[in-house]
């Protein structure tokens, strides 16, 4: 996949040990990719690091995509899902939940 110069809807969800979920979702242009890493800078103009598998992108369906803080895409490129857990304790509790 080609990813330089794309937007992705990120979407992630923290898992945490005491059972909260906590959800961080934005949308972001790819400002690089290297062997490790896709690397996204946010609204804010902050870089985050992303997970170069493939795996985690399908191509987004066009339309508007809004976000409960008012931000909004038209058409973003790729939507990435990762679903993070706090710790291995989290995940034993509740890996069968998700």
């Amino acid at each position: 996949m080609d990813f330089l110069n794309k937007t992705i809807f990120v979407s992630k969800k923290l898992v945490m040990e005491d059972g909260k979920v906590y959800f961080d979702n934005f949308f972001a242009q790819v400002d690089s990719v290297n062997d490790e890493a896709i690397v996204v800078k946010k609204a804010d103009g902050e870089l985050e690091n992303l997970p170069r598998d493939e795996d985690f992108y399908e191509p987004a369906e066009e339309g508007l995509y809004e976000l409960t803080d008012g931000s909004s895409c038209e058409n973003p490129d790729f939507i990435a899902e990762f679903l993070i857990f706090e710790n291995d304790v989290a995940y034993e509790k509740f890996k069968d939940d998700y």
